[in-house]
């Protein structure tokens, strides 16, 4: 099927790629036979379009040949062609804006194939017209949000700068020049004026954006830090939702360009930005400086600051403008499934920022929650609910938290294969750490299984999309393995160093813990027995999070080789071996058990 991902276009690619298009041209020779997927109309002059595969591609079949646009006299236009960091989207990009009230087609060839060598699609093509200059950019509708005002000042300088102000300056200067191009602005607020209270702020400004059914929405702020020599802007963007990322890039490195500031990046919404996680229109916060820092302060304080920053705000949204494509009705939010967590008492536990929805379409999206009461107690046993509200959704997403007092289960043991989650992706080298780790770690977990040993599993599956940091994800970890009160905790993992000379195994334990240095010794001389690797030895792993955090009787980290090596790289990637260290760790576990 064909799908609009908001200006920019995504066609959704099911084995033969499937996908909408209407009408042709004269322009392709005969004798080649194109699939006629049709005409669209009113189309942007600097339009993306994603090209989304279900298998991931062959890098190399990705070229010029293969996929291509050309202009109404036959000729190809020069694009940019981008493979998505999950490696099933290509982006074709113009390098240059499409002319206004022109004729396109993009081509893509049978020629594409998908690392196993096979062919994904049947030649096929989509026919396009520019849209006239003058509809450019009145179609869209663009949210400004000045940060605070009224009796909020937001942070205050040292010299009593309020960034109040700051920000109210910088976001008319943005909407006037957003305004002058045709776009339909709408401002959360255009004066100190504010009609609302300090409890009422986030669901007005919310509410601004959704009601006017914004495309983007822009919050502008400034920083503030404990260290007076922090300094630059940064901007934060919804972690779930590329475009928001996209745009928050295009900003970022428009707002350095004007105004020359330290560039902080572009980084995912915190939970405290709750802003960024109600609206329905794509979010973004840009932190234009620091006004705890003072030589940083009087820059912000400087009219040629503002409205270089304002300039470059205003840039990036034009430049971004693409991405989103409001001519066809929005997908809406079908249903929400209720979440219920089981947790041990004292574990750590932060409510979600984000639920899986079903759309009207059939997709299932990631969207942003905002949750009644942000307290969570997990000292008392008992069962606590927590009332979630998404932006287009007029249920209320109910979560259940059990809280059930500790205790061990004597036939229960946790296998974590590290890494894989968020943001923690582990070491690479002629291996990647966190796919090595799931693979060993399945095959552990069904050899235990066969021995009448209950298994948990942190994870299964690849789980790099999630938006977990490091410190989330360890915890998660640790939450799984406590609420199943399992009675061993063991971690796989691999190695690096920067000698690639440093090879071999090594099991890090509770060191003080007779049970965790009696199972870390059954897996460690299990696996140098087994594999063949050089014998690192047992190691100290008090200083390990999982280790301090689990409540499991022993936990356990093992090392297999380093991924840095060559040795213990032939190892890794050989399924014959990947197996011999799953026999290994699981037959030192069942031993520890008694099991065997």
């Amino acid at each position: 099927m064909l799908m609009r991902c908001k200006k920019k276009w995504c066609f959704s690619i099911v084995a033969i790629a499937v996908f909408m298009f209407l009408g042709s041209f004269n322009f392709v020779k005969a004798e080649e036979v194109y699939e006629d997927k049709g005409v669209e109309l009113n189309v942007h002059s600097k339009k993306s379009w994603t090209v989304k595969f279900n298998n991931v591609v062959d890098s190399n079949t990705i070229t010029a040949e293969n996929i291509f646009v050309l202009n109404e006299d036959g000729g190809k236009v020069p694009v940019e062609l981008q493979i998505g960091s999950e490696g099933k989207t290509v982006i074709v990009t113009p390098l240059k804006s499409y002319d206004y009230e022109k004729k396109y087609k993009i081509i893509l060839k049978d020629g594409i194939k998908s690392k196993a060598g096979k062919k994904l699609i049947k030649s096929a093509k989509l026919d396009f017209t520019i849209r006239n200059k003058e509809d450019e950019y009145k179609s869209y509708t663009v949210c400004i949000d000045p940060g605070h005002g009224g009796e909020d000042s937001g942070y205050v300088s040292p010299y009593g700068l309020k960034e109040k102000s700051i920000n109210l300056s910088v976001a008319l200067k943005v909407g006037k020049m957003l305004e002058e191009k045709g776009i339909n602005v709408i401002y959360t607020r255009k004066d100190d004026d504010i009609p609302w209270n300090s409890n009422e702020d986030l669901n007005y400004r919310i509410g601004m954006a959704n009601n006017n059914n914004a495309d983007y929405f822009v919050s502008i702020h400034c920083n503030y830090s404990d260290n007076p020599s922090e300094n630059g802007i940064e901007t934060y963007y919804r972690n779930w939702d590329p475009i928001s990322q996209s745009l928050g890039k295009a900003i970022q490195d428009e707002v350095i360009n004007n105004t020359q500031g330290r560039n902080r990046g572009i980084k995912p919404a915190l939970s405290e930005q709750e802003i960024l996680l109600g609206t329905k229109a794509h979010a973004i916060m840009v932190n234009l400086g620091f006004m705890s820092n003072a030589q940083e302060t009087n820059i912000l304080a400087d009219s040629d600051f503002q409205y270089n920053a304002a300039l470059g705000i205003t840039r990036g949204i034009l430049n971004s403008l693409n991405l989103s494509d409001n001519t066809k009705q929005k997908p809406t939010i079908s249903s929400i499934k209720n979440i219920s967590e089981t947790i041990s008492t004292g574990s750590s536990y932060t409510l979600p920022t984000f639920v899986q929805a079903t759309m009207s379409d059939g997709s299932v999206r990631k969207v942003g929650v905002i949750w009644n009461n942000k307290n969570v107690n997990t000292n008392t046993a008992g069962t606590y609910t927590y009332k979630g509200k998404v932006a287009g959704y007029p249920q209320q997403v109910m979560l259940t938290l059990n809280v059930r007092g500790y205790s061990i289960n004597s036939n229960v043991v946790t296998i974590d294969p590290g890494h894989g989650m968020g943001r923690d992706t582990g070491a690479v080298g002629g291996v990647v750490e966190d796919e090595v780790a799931l693979k060993v770690g399945l095959k552990v977990g069904s050899i235990l299984e066969s021995h009448g040993v209950d298994v948990i599993y942190t994870r299964k599956t690849d789980q790099r999309s999630n938006g977990m940091s490091v410190n989330e994800s360890l915890q998660k970890r640790v939450d799984v393995s406590n609420a199943a009160g399992a009675r061993y905790f063991v971690s796989i993992h691999c190695n690096s160093f920067g000698n690639a000379y440093a090879n071999g195994t090594e099991t890090l334990y509770n060191v003080g813990n007779a049970e965790s240095k009696k199972l870390a010794l059954a897996i460690q001389n299990n696996i140098i027995k087994e594999v063949g690797t050089y014998d690192r030895g047992l190691k100290d792993g008090n200083w390990l999070y999982l280790v301090n955090n689990s409540k499991a009787t022993a936990t356990v980290l093992t090392e297999l080789g380093f991924v840095t090596n060559s040795s213990d790289v032939a190892k890794l990637k050989s399924d014959a071996y990947l197996d011999k260290y799953a026999r290994a760790i699981a037959n030192g576990i069942l031993k520890t058990m008694g099991k065997i």
